[in-house]
């Protein structure tokens, strides 16, 4: 599922919407700095979802208004936006978009949802580190070429300080490792 997919799902979870509230929205909640959300691709992306049976739609008409197309997830689509927000959360990529839009939605999922993701996150990046660092000594010129060994520390360096932040906001919010 693309990133807007589940930022369109995951706005629906709660209140059915036509397609300018939710850019107002993106707009009032900044998610542009953090997503690649253009206006146009949230038109697109709705009749996307609307084809792959997750949501459906219908003209409304409000007093004074010209009729508008007004979006709905379905009860069974609930589940599949769920499940997404805790592979989000407990994945590692390289791109924190998707992580920032599973924290953005992570109060659709219980607490302990939240946390179980968080501590699998922790488990993803300690392995992801433990690869890196394993391709890193098995090439042959990481330490004599400075542009190589930066691509393998660099990545690093953002996984160990991920863990931290990760350590330090469980701890802060009582999570039991």
């Amino acid at each position: 599922m693309t990133e807007i997919e589940i930022v369109l799902l995951a706005l629906l979870y709660d209140k059915d919407y036509y397609a300018y509230e939710v850019e107002r929205i993106i707009e009032q909640r900044n998610m542009r700095e953090w997503t690649n959300i253009g206006f146009s691709s949230i038109y697109n992306s709705f009749n996307k979802l609307e084809k792959k049976g997750l949501i459906y739609s219908k003209y409304e008409k409000e007093y004074g208004s010209p009729k508008r197309k007004v979006y709905f997830i379905k009860d069974q689509t609930r589940e599949i936006v769920k499940k997404e927000i805790i592979k989000i959360l407990s994945e590692y990529t390289s791109d924190p978009s998707k992580f920032h839009i599973g924290m953005a939605f992570s109060y659709l999922i219980s607490e302990e949802e939240f946390y179980e993701a968080l501590i699998q996150r922790k488990e993803n990046l300690t392995k992801r580190r433990t690869f890196i660092l394993k391709k890193y000594h098995q090439h042959p010129t990481a330490n004599k070429r400075l542009h190589i060994k930066a691509l393998f520390e660099r990545p690093i360096v953002c996984i160990d300080a991920e863990k931290v932040w990760l350590e330090n906001f469980m701890k802060e919010h009582s999570c039991n490792e």
